[in-house]
């Protein structure tokens, strides 16, 4: 048996969930790849409707100019869901490297003319295919880079039933956020079973996998987990945090600091230019799910978020991230677990949560029966 499900009923499974996490990992590309070709062809027309006595160049650039307000509008509108406030210093990004790819492309448009003549259509829709991944990199890089990213939560506790949640949301998350509770942050935390780190592993492959430390001794797991975790998250009040950053950092890892409402700011403000994450817990109570909305934690996020670009890290909120509270969350990577598992339909949650509520949020939250 693999957890609660037959070895044969899992492999099923997986096979089944192969096309839906492909479509759903590179949907960005797809659609950032058919914005671009409708760009494209918008440009050729309206260059070939230009006059002809017309520098070619110029016609060109003009083509070039309406091809990329068009293009950036339905990105920041269909694709990426770009917040009004941060629309403006978007563009500004998408035309740099816009404008960098398209001289790229004149180049070769102008070696194509040199070698075989006249036709700028041809040339352009090839130096573009060439060139194409190249400023999609750069975009994803640097431009859109405040897509959310959705991590499950999942829990090392024996009754923690990781099959189940893998059913109900397969590979529609960013990440797998694994929550590590033990005696000594919480007296009535049940035992850490470290087995369902390595059942998460096996389920859901190469997506990155997080560990939160709620524990005052992270030290008595790390070895057990190195080969199964990608990030690891620990509270600011860890005994040691700058060792334990530099382990990691040893071991390749990526890693996060965790605010929390008993965390003076003073506290974390050391650990920004070290860590890839701060993570701001919502919730009073670390590990316990279903808590309402700490107000306090949504102000602690827009901060965070305003020094991101300073420090160079990622602003992470776990606890009560549901449909209501989402659009009031700074964050690029938000963690949830019963908002979704108890859900209806957990995938419609997931991309609900994943566009901040933007265009859907009443009905997705209703109790499975």
């Amino acid at each position: 048996m693999t957890g609660t499900l037959p070895r044969r009923r899992m492999r099923s499974l997986l096979r089944h969930s192969t096309l839906s996490y492909y479509v759903y990992r590179h949907r960005y590309l797809a659609k950032f790849a058919a914005i671009g070709l409708f760009a494209i062809f918008l440009e050729i027309t309206l260059v070939g409707l230009m006059p002809a006595d017309w520098e070619w160049l110029t016609r060109a650039l003009f083509g070039f100019a309406v091809g990329l307000s068009v293009s950036f509008g339905l990105n920041a509108w269909l694709n990426f869901q770009v917040p009004r406030r941060y629309m403006l210093g978007t563009f500004l990004r998408y035309a740099v490297v816009s404008t960098m790819s398209f001289s790229l492309n004149m180049t070769a448009v102008y070696l194509y003319r040199d070698l075989v003549g006249p036709g700028y259509g041809w040339a352009r829709m090839a130096s573009a295919g060439v060139f194409f991944l190249f400023a999609y990199g750069l975009h994803r890089r640097f431009t859109f880079n405040r897509a959310r990213q959705f991590g499950i939560a999942v829990y090392t506790v024996p009754e923690e039933k990781v099959a189940a949640i893998f059913r109900k949301v397969g590979y529609h998350c960013d990440h797998v956020h694994i929550d590590l509770v033990d005696e000594t942050m919480n007296p009535d935390a049940a035992p850490v079973d470290l087995g369902k780190l390595r059942q998460v592993r096996r389920l859901w492959g190469n997506i990155p996998v997080a560990m939160h430390f709620m524990t005052t001794e992270p030290e008595r797991y790390l070895a057990q987990t190195w080969d199964h975790v990608d990030w690891y998250l620990f509270h600011a009040d860890t005994p040691h945090l700058m060792e334990l950053i530099t382990e990691c950092r040893l071991q390749g890892k990526k890693v996060g600091v965790v605010w929390h409402q008993s965390c003076p700011m003073a506290e974390i403000w050391p650990f920004l230019p070290h860590v890839d994450f701060v993570m701001v817990l919502g919730i009073a109570k670390p590990g316990v799910s279903g808590q309402p909305l700490n107000p306090q934690a949504l102000v602690m996020a827009s901060v965070f978020d305003a020094l991101r670009d300073r420090y160079g890290f990622e602003v992470m909120f776990d606890g009560s991230v549901n449909v209501e509270t989402i659009p009031q969350i700074a964050a690029k990577y938000v963690v949830a677990a019963s908002a979704v598992l108890r859900a209806g339909n957990p995938i419609r949650v997931i991309h609900v949560l994943k566009t901040g509520a933007k265009y859907e949020a009443r009905g997705v939250e209703r109790k499975a029966a």
